[in-house]
């Protein structure tokens, strides 16, 4: 049977793709927008600038913190690398979303890629991809199993056979940023055979509520595991923490809860928290499930808190990796 050797969870954010002194552009993105979500509720720029004045962003403002601030996060990449190099799956399940790249006139709630190969290159930016276009196995039999499990486990999936065009880069047929991420920065453009599965955490009204999203992920190991393969398989996450307003409190929320599988205080968070990329953590959780059924104990390189203007809009990184293979009992 499959045995999952890996789990993992990266932030996927441009903003490690570049220098510390430019991260103040996407700041004036910010300051552009009319919604930002915070604590439950959407703000406009200057809304939420007046109503963080005290939190003392200037500090973490300092180029000199931005530049430390960023050094730890290309270093906890560079650690997750090293596990990703060392854990050395046969097979990857990636859990990423679509942000209107691909999906444009629909929205499913969850969908899988069961097609043969994947493409990834330019005009993608090059934190997602290398400088030419290179051409990625997928999984189509893993894919294509999945799917059937999960139908017959009450889940409605949506099956991509072929990539739509990624509207944002010029109608290329390259797959979406957060997936991308992990081909190019963890996995060195050499990705085993992989499925992603895109899980809706972003556009209402079909994103999966917490309690869905922990079903799927009960479902996704126990398919797993009952797979008739010697294949080693590693599962990732690709997203979060907090943004696009950085959160301090609610992520250490999250981290809390990650640490102790406690999923019922995940589900206690308000489903107006998990809004905009902050609702990317729903795509941690069917990692989490594996793990804890594993034994792991969750290993966290560093979380890095990283802003871009004096209302706290930036990311909240957090790097992390479970290892099964460490010795960790199996659940009975």
């Amino acid at each position: 049977m499959a045995r999952i050797v890996l789990g993992m969870a990266v932030p996927h954010s441009g903003m490690l793709g570049k220098a510390p002194e430019t991260w103040f552009e996407d700041g004036q993105r910010d300051r552009a927008k009319d919604v930002l979500w915070y604590r439950n509720r959407t703000w406009t720029y200057p809304e939420l600038e007046r109503e963080r004045l005290s939190q003392g962003f200037q500090a973490p403002l300092s180029l000199q913190e931005r530049r430390a601030r960023a050094q730890r996060c290309w270093d906890a990449l560079d650690e997750l690398r090293r596990v990703y190099r060392e854990a050395k799956p046969d097979v990857a399940v990636i859990l990423g979303k679509d942000q209107r790249e691909i999906f444009i006139d629909t929205t499913p709630s969850i969908a899988i890629y069961t097609g043969r190969t994947i493409e990834n290159g330019p005009p993608q930016r090059p934190v997602y991809a290398p400088p030419r276009t290179l051409t990625h196995d997928a999984h189509p039999e893993l894919a294509r199993y999945l799917t059937e499990v999960f139908e017959r486990d009450g889940f409605d999936i949506t099956e991509v056979v072929r990539w739509p065009p990624n509207t944002w880069l010029q109608s290329q047929p390259v797959v979406p940023h957060a997936f991308g991420f992990i081909y190019h920065q963890i996995m060195v453009d050499q990705p085993p055979p992989n499925v992603p599965i895109l899980m809706n955490t972003f556009y209402p009204p079909t994103q999966p509520p917490f309690r869905r999203a922990l079903a799927f992920g009960k479902a996704l190991f126990k398919a797993i595991q009952a797979w008739s393969s010697d294949k080693t398989v590693a599962i990732i996450a690709s997203g979060g923490l907090s943004h696009f307003v950085c959160d301090e409190e609610l992520d250490q929320v999250f981290l809390n809860a990650f640490r102790n599988y406690d999923f019922e205080r995940l589900a206690q968070v308000d489903e107006r928290s998990y809004q905009s990329g902050t609702s990317e953590v729903k795509l941690y959780v069917p990692v989490l499930v594996a793990m804890q059924e594993l034994g792991c104990e969750m290993n966290l390189i560093d979380y890095v808190p990283c802003y871009r203007t004096e209302a706290g809009t930036g990311e909240g990184f957090a790097f992390m990796h479970w290892n099964p293979a460490d010795g960790a009992p199996r659940r009975p």
